[in-house]
């Protein structure tokens, strides 16, 4: 039977010589390690691996740029490992083409099944990282949400929120954007009412939140007088 070829890439040595040392004792591995993303996209081309493994913070920048490189090079699995990733790390290298995430800490038994279950197809997670992983979708899915009702916003609304979110009252507001205090109310009105949000600071939160980069109207470009 051919053996499972596995390419490390770590600029640690002493996870490469850990993963050597560990697979060394069990029939059925062939493992090369490597340092940085050079060394890694060199030997995954020359030399194709069966399961790759990719440190989070390979160097020169890190795991995301290292995964999009090799899916657009070769078809390999792919699996990053680093320590206490975050959901949104986990969620980041998984839409990148990664088919897992492992933690560094693993133990040996714990790594050695891991592989096995990669070679066999499954995608190796441990329970903390696969809940941290929904955790990020969903969060994910909330700011798409919050995202795609922002853009019902009018221009002119986009900028009463901006100001809303400074602080400015109704009368500040219709002052800097030259409207009588009764449209200011209507567009705050209207602002709550497409956001589905029950009032005031709940839509300066919301701009803090999603859109104070996306803005057409930035609140420096309407001070409050």
């Amino acid at each position: 039977m051919r053996p499972i070829r596995v390419l490390v890439a770590d600029a640690h040595e002493i996870f490469c010589s850990g993963v050597r040392i560990v697979l060394a004792r069990e029939p059925g591995f062939r493992v090369t390690g490597v340092s940085n993303l050079d060394q890694l996209l060199q030997a995954a081309v020359a030399s194709p691996a069966d399961i790759v493994i990719v440190d989070a913070e390979l160097p020169p920048a890190g795991a995301a740029v290292a995964v999009s490189r090799l899916t657009e090079l070769v078809s390999t699995v792919i699996v990053v490992w680093g320590f206490e990733p975050s959901g949104e790390e986990v969620l980041a290298a998984i839409q990148l083409g990664a088919s897992g995430y492992l933690p560094k800490n693993i133990s040996s038994d714990g790594l050695v099944r891991a592989l096995h279950r990669i070679s066999a197809g499954e995608a190796p997670m441990s329970r903390d990282l696969a809940m941290a992983l929904v955790d990020s979708i969903h969060a994910a899915k909330e700011r798409e949400s919050k995202y795609k009702r922002a853009a019902l916003l009018s221009d002119r609304e986009r900028e009463v929120l901006a100001l809303v979110a400074r602080g400015a009252r109704n009368k500040q507001i219709g002052s800097a954007l030259d409207i009588s205090e009764l449209t200011v109310k209507r567009h705050v009105q209207n602002i709550l009412h497409k956001l589905e949000l029950p009032s005031r600071q709940a839509a300066a939160e919301y701009y803090s939140d999603v859109l104070r980069v996306a803005t057409l109207g930035s609140p420096e470009e309407h001070p409050a007088r």
